[in-house]
């Protein structure tokens, strides 16, 4: 049985790819960011439930596709979300983004534009 959203367990995001790769100035990165939510006493996936990556930063490093800095994106029916294509800046540096669901501990996901 898969937990649903709203109800009163607490939450963990898992990191399920994305984060400590790397992009030269403009290319997508390889992979989308991807979490998965689950009820931290049974370990079962929540599904129908949003995360949302946000960036916050002076300078663009990275947007998601369409030039934006912070998607909310459902679980799935396995507990994962992901991004949209993730596009690096022109600023070389590493980006650090928040990700966080209600319930949820919030979790950090870094990746890098190269220089």
């Amino acid at each position: 049985m898969r937990a649903k959203a709203g109800s009163d367990h607490t939450l963990t995001i898992q990191p399920a790819g994305g984060t400590g790769q790397h992009a030269r100035p403009h290319q997508t990165f390889a992979q989308p960011l991807k979490v998965r939510l689950v009820d931290s006493r049974t370990g079962n996936p929540v599904s129908d439930a949003p995360v949302t990556f946000s960036w916050e930063a002076m300078t663009q490093q990275a947007l998601f596709e369409g030039d934006r800095t912070n998607v909310t994106a459902p679980t799935d029916a396995q507990g994962y979300a992901q991004t949209p294509p993730l596009v690096a800046g022109d600023a070389a540096g590493t980006v650090t983004f928040l990700v966080t669901a209600e319930g949820a501990v919030s979790e950090e996901f870094e990746v890098t534009v190269d220089g």
